[in-house]
């Protein structure tokens, strides 16, 4: 009998991320909250609201960059005050403002308000700083002149004068390094607006209405569609996610996979198309992670895998395990940067693998094409990986294909094309987290060996062939999750798991031919009993093996 091939295993190490060489600016630049909340509907605009000048123990940083399909990309942080400190925000205090200097060379910030009510507030709430030399307060200007090009700046305020006539307020400022205040924060990001708020240092004018990022001295304009819902007080749509294509492949081009003596394999019509929705959300506590998911939608996404199959086995039955990787490029639409904060970049990867016993002559092509429904949605979740899931891929449509152009003995061949999106993310300060998703979209196992009925093998009726090929196929999709992390200078072991598994039977036919030597007088257990052994896909996740220069099929005992 035939010796048992013991199947191994492969993980997926998710490779560490790199941003492309050449590729275009993923740096999500300052939006003005005041603009942000009026455009969003969170809040109407007002030119006096004296309460912005008060202290708080937290604020609300706004992010975005234009996205692809007219998105703009969003990433919202909300960042708490170090212990014994409070926060205001210029931005949002700016409207009270005739002129603001940052620019001195003396540590002095100079704000001049536009009403004595505003410049007595100012007095009122933030002159407790005078009264003792450890007193201050965060002030976060996000302005010209007050720190780099588009990113906001952190000053620690320790000392206020004024000047009454002038409605001046001149405070001592010391510029502080977000490595040593943002230190605490949450950071949400995915979310996109559906009509363009351009991020710049001033936001969004919605004064300056005309052509989509057109400039406008110290402002951006938006779109004219999305200015107008503004001035009639619509709220712009902020529900929607990231979404960035997933293309790997073509269809029509063709990919060896395997080739020895006696098998060969090719992807005559292997290609990936769809998109992604991806949204994630991390918590820093004390420069320490304390929380990060990260939640993925496919969207339209369909794959096609056609293999043609060649077998010409010496001996019988030989069994043999191979994957290749076809793709793997970058996903420069789903980087995402947020300076002194992270940085967020993508990878697609896509490869066949294929597992087989099979003995005797065959030449046949198999496949399928498949899809995820939309309403799929897995969820990683880094710090507690058992709250980990996925959700909603039932539903998926297939559609088998397989045609047979010869067969002398039986076949077993399970074959997959698996596209995987691997997310690298860096914390500033904090770490490095990478995490994998590895889709098995399709998945097929097709059992095929030749056969013989004395009174006709796919029909009885007179005339009937009494030889052919018996076929079963089986599909499954799957679904692998991977996270690894390096925090500081702790290495947290490497976590795999399948989130989802299913199989669906599909068809059963028989197909009439001649097949030569095949009959009453022949020992037809040993022709087919290739046939009968188990070749399925792992229930681990075989994904992220390096190709070997070349593949030997590993010889069996000789029946008996």
């Amino acid at each position: 009998m035939a010796a048992v091939v013991p199947m191994v295993t492969f993980g997926f190490p998710s490779p560490p991320y790199k941003k492309p060489a050449g590729h275009f600016d993923a740096v999500l630049k300052p939006i003005n909250i005041n603009d942000f909340e009026a455009a969003t509907g969170i809040h109407r605009r007002a030119t006096e609201d004296f309460a912005n000048l008060d202290l708080g123990t937290q604020a609300q940083l706004i992010y975005g960059r234009p996205g692809n399909d007219g998105q703009q990309l969003l990433a919202n942080i909300t960042l708490y005050a170090p212990d014994g400190l409070q926060i205001v925000m210029m931005e949002r205090f700016e409207p009270l403002t005739s002129a603001v200097d940052c620019q001195g060379d003396d540590g002095l910030m100079s704000l001049t308000f536009k009403s004595q009510e505003a410049f007595q507030r100012a007095l009122d709430t933030w002159s407790f700083i005078n009264k003792a030399q450890e007193k201050q307060f965060l002030l976060i200007a996000n302005h010209d002149g007050c720190g780099p090009q588009d990113e906001r700046q952190a000053y620690r305020i320790t000392q206020i004068r004024e000047d009454a006539v002038k409605l001046t307020t001149f405070l001592t400022a010391q510029k502080a390094p977000w490595s040593e205040v943002a230190g605490t924060y949450d950071l949400e990001f995915g979310r996109a607006i559906t009509s363009p708020i351009n991020p710049q240092r001033r936001g969004l004018s919605i004064h300056d209405v005309g052509d989509h990022f057109k400039k406008t001295g110290d402002h951006i304009a938006g779109s004219l569609e999305e200015a107008d819902k503004i001035i009639k007080n619509e709220p712009a749509d902020v529900s929607r996610s990231i979404k960035f294509p997933v293309r790997v492949g073509k269809p029509g081009e063709a990919h060896p996979i395997v080739s020895t003596t006696s098998f060969s394999l090719s992807c005559t019509d292997c290609y990936v198309a769809g998109s992604f929705q991806v949204t994630g959300r991390l918590s820093v506590q004390d420069f320490s992670l304390k929380d990060f998911s990260l939640s993925g939608s496919p969207q339209g996404l369909a794959a096609n895998l056609e293999l043609d199959t060649k077998i010409t086995a010496p001996y019988s039955p030989s069994s043999l395990y191979y994957t290749k990787e076809l793709f793997n490029i970058p996903v420069p639409e789903a980087d995402i940067s947020v300076p002194k904060f992270f940085n967020f970049g993508a990878r697609i990867s896509y490869e066949v693998g294929v597992n087989t016993t099979f003995s005797g002559s065959a030449n046949f092509t198999f496949g399928l094409n498949a899809s995820v429904p939309d309403t799929a949605v897995v969820t990683a979740d880094f710090k507690n990986p058992s709250q980990s899931s996925a959700t909603g891929f039932d539903g998926g449509q297939v559609d088998p294909k397989f045609d047979l152009q010869g067969l002398s003995a039986g076949v077993t061949v399970a074959a997959f094309s698996q596209a995987k999106l691997s997310f690298g993310v860096d914390i500033d300060k904090v770490g490095r987290l990478d995490i994998a998703y590895a889709l098995k979209l399709p998945g097929i196992e097709t059992r095929l060996k030749a056969a013989y009925n004395q009174a006709g093998l796919c029909s009885t009726e007179p005339g009937a062939s009494k030889t052919g090929a018996q076929l079963d196929t089986d599909v499954f999709v799957a679904l692998g999750l991977n996270l690894d992390a390096k925090l500081g200078s702790d290495t947290t072991p490497s976590k795999a798991f399948e989130l989802f598994r299913k199989t669906y039977p599909v068809t059963s036919n028989c197909f009439p031919i001649a097949i030569p030597g095949i009959g009453v007088n022949t020992n037809e257990t040993a022709v087919t009993l290739a046939a009968a052994a188990t070749a399925a896909i792992p229930t681990g996740i075989a994904t992220g093996m390096t190709a070997p220069a070349s593949v030997v099929p590993i010889p069996t005992a000789v029946q008996t």
